[in-house]
């Protein structure tokens, strides 16, 4: 028996279907590599485990407000700011004896400023204020510390303020950084 050649047709159908494959793998690997290239891993790895802490953190966050602690953030009042900045926060309370109290551990982190850019983590730092680089000015703790935004672009700021070990004030804004 004689084998007949394939139609022109035929052969046509056979490359187009090779090619269309050779596409649709191609499509996938290029899928997998830029998944695993922009592969963000979950916010906050505790995530859970602050959510069991609800109640304790709205507690401090009532404390501090039975204790009258206020806070005034120089930057909170705009909605742009550049890109190099001085970051001036003024804690105050009218009870003296609390403001006295208030230098007690000189490595206790009263500031802790989360900056990220919304809806990733690869742009997000923190910046952390101890109680030493406090100073105690006309019955204000002040401090004053300049802080470099990487790029310009739309950013926020999630800052929470610890007057006392077991009070907080949270504070939480967007930027557009110039």
């Amino acid at each position: 028996m004689m084998k007949q050649p394939l139609h022109p047709s035929v052969k046509r159908i056979f490359y187009l279907v090779f090619f269309i494959f050779i596409i649709f793998f191609s499509a996938i690997g290029i899928t997998i590599y830029i998944a695993q290239k922009n592969y963000e891993p979950i916010i906050d790895a505790r995530y859970y485990e602050k959510g069991l802490n609800y109640v304790d953190r709205n507690k401090e966050f009532q404390k501090a407000k039975e204790k009258k602690w206020e806070a005034n953030v120089n930057i909170w009042d705009k909605n742009v700011i550049k890109r190099e900045f001085p970051l001036i926060i003024e804690i105050k309370n009218q009870d003296k004896k609390v403001i006295n109290d208030f230098f007690s551990d000189k490595e206790r982190k009263v500031i802790i400023l989360k900056i990220s850019l919304p809806a990733t983590i690869k742009q997000t730092f923190n910046v952390e204020i101890l109680e030493k680089d406090f100073i105690l000015a006309n019955d204000t703790i002040r401090t004053e510390k300049v802080i470099t935004i990487p790029k310009a672009g739309f950013w926020e700021f999630s800052l929470e303020i610890r007057p006392e070990k077991d009070a907080a004030i949270y504070m939480n804004k967007k930027f557009q950084v110039e």
